[in-house]
């Protein structure tokens, strides 16, 4: 009996150790050896979710790297900005999108509901520290245990085929061609919504992980803007500006936000009401160019204003 228990535990023991092995040896070579590496040419970077990731065309936009990504939370971003940060020493410039849904508790299912993790958990598992563990593990173990399984198989991927490139995965410029289709009940539908915007609440650890973002970026004396992508007159979120705001000033005042909410478009410029479409994002980010050109965002937020002022009073305005 003694016997048959010993070798149990032996067994136990050792396949518990082969099974962390299996997970924690490809994760760490994912990363020691994975490449966030952008083009030199690139001084500023941007961050955020699907508004800018549509919004700014950076093969017009000269010296930025449109670094955003679909249904991407802060809690993801801020793993993606330590790798880019520390493996692009030319970045002068971060710019980190601030929009209103991104305060909205929507973002705390962005962070670790099954459908969203699955995708993110297993890009960014391995630069995780053990406090940002302990945030997913906590809410959902099912889940957690669910995603890191698939990490795990990625990161065996990965290792196996020397294939630590992450460029391709981590975001980018996305085109939408198509426009968004107006009807006589899109007053109405934004006067209901403004009634559900109001009892809405906020999602504190987006927040929390934006304060991250932001604090690394000024460790590594980065200058550092949020920004504001346009968004259409009826879109939803826009009914909760009072409290965006708000949270700007109280948790956010010492950063800058370079607000383009109210950038002008027409109708058809917009793929749907939160994003623009290739021809929006052409008229959008051949203004940004010219800002850019002119020495502004590597100048000074007083250049900023002034700029903006001067080239378009409507078109960009800086909180």
């Amino acid at each position: 009996m003694k016997l048959f228990l010993k070798n149990t535990l032996l067994f136990i023991f050792t396949s518990l150790t082969l099974l962390c092995g299996i997970v924690a040896i490809p994760a760490c070579l994912v990363n020691r050896f994975s490449d966030f590496k952008i083009n030199k040419k690139n001084k500023i970077v941007l961050f955020g979710h699907s508004h800018p990731e549509c919004a700014f065309n950076d093969s017009l936009i000269t010296g930025l790297k449109n670094l955003s990504h679909s249904a991407e939370p802060y809690f993801y971003t801020y793993q993606k900005v330590k790798k880019v940060i520390t493996q692009n020493p030319q970045i002068e410039t971060v710019l980190i999108e601030f929009s209103n849904n991104q305060i909205d508790e929507k973002m705390n299912g962005w962070t670790w509901d099954y459908k969203y993790m699955s995708n993110m958990f297993p890009l960014y598992s391995s630069f995780m520290d053990a406090s940002d563990i302990k945030v997913l593990f906590k809410h959902d173990r099912g889940v957690f245990f669910n995603c890191i399984s698939i990490s795990a198989r990625q990161n065996l991927f990965k290792a196996i085929t020397f294939n630590y490139n992450f460029a391709d995965r981590m975001g980018g410029y996305l085109k939408l061609d198509r426009s968004q289709t107006l009807s006589k009940g899109d007053s109405l539908t934004h006067e209901l919504d403004k009634a559900r915007f109001l009892k809405s609440r906020l999602s504190y650890i987006n927040l929390i992980y934006l304060r991250k973002i932001i604090d690394y970026c000024k460790q590594r004396k980065k200058k550092l803007f949020l920004v504001r992508s346009p968004q259409y007159k009826y879109y939803e979120y826009r009914h909760n500006e009072k409290i965006y705001l708000d949270i700007k000033n109280r948790y956010f005042s010492d950063v800058k936000l370079i607000d383009f909410n109210n950038f002008p478009l027409r109708d058809d410029e917009f793929a749907d009401p939160g994003h623009l479409n290739l021809k929006g994002a052409f008229r959008f980010s051949n203004y940004v160019n010219k800002q850019i050109e002119a020495g502004i965002l590597v100048s000074g937020s007083n250049s900023i204003m002034a700029n903006a002022r001067a080239v378009n009073a409507s078109a960009g305005v800086l909180r």
